[in-house]
Order: C-alpha cells, then sequence, then structure tokens
C-alpha cells in the first residue's frame, strides 16, 4: 500500500470518526434497553424497518442504515452517504470525459 493510499484512508477515518463520536449515549441511558424497529423504514418507506438508527431513533430498513457504525443515511453527511452507499455517480464514466476541479 502507498503512503498516499494510507495518507487518504486516515483522513476517511478522521472523517468517520468525527461523525460517529456524537453517537454514544449519554451516562443516563446506557442502562435503557435496545429500541426495536416499527413498521416501515422511515427514510424511504418502501422496506420493512430492521434498525434502528443510535443517533436520531429512526427505524430504517438495511439499505439506509450504516450497520458498522449504527447510522442512517440522515444522520451521516450526504457526500458520505452518497460515497459509502454507491448512488454517487462516476460523471467520468458516465459522460466519457475527465473531470477536472
Amino acid at each position: 500500500m502507498s503512503k498516499d493510499s494510507k495518507t487518504k484512508m486516515n483522513e476517511e477515518l478522521q472523517k468517520w470518526a468525527g461523525q460517529s463520536e456524537n453517537v454514544n449515549a449519554p451516562e443516563g441511558q446506557k442502562d435503557k434497553p435496545e429500541k426495536k424497529p416499527k413498521g416501515m423504514c422511515q427514510i424511504c418507506g418502501k422496506k420493512t424497518a430492521k434498525h434502528v438508527c443510535l443517533k436520531c431513533g429512526r427505524s430504517v430498513c438495511q439499505s439506509c442504515y450504516f450497520k458498522i457504525i449504527g447510522i442512517c443515511k440522515k444522520c451521516v453527511q450526504k457526500d458520505t452517504a452518497e460515497k459509502w452507499d454507491g448512488s454517487r455517480k462516476d460523471w467520468e464514466k458516465e459522460l466519457g470525459v475527465e473531470w477536472v476541479d
């Protein structure tokens, strides 16, 4: 693994850590029982909810939930969620041109 790819990986990890550090329950709430998902996904409304977001408490389906961090799509920054779930389009590939920032 090159130094550049390690640096990029560390930057992504730091970004993730910054977004998920507020997820920890306050001291008084740690003993409360886990919430159970109810009904349909509160984000897409199309699938049965299988998880409860640790941050906002929404009941969400597997497609709208990032299991590794326990947070729903709405609680993660939009560009990060798009990158993680694969919904961000690769415009270079789509348009057949090189993207310039």
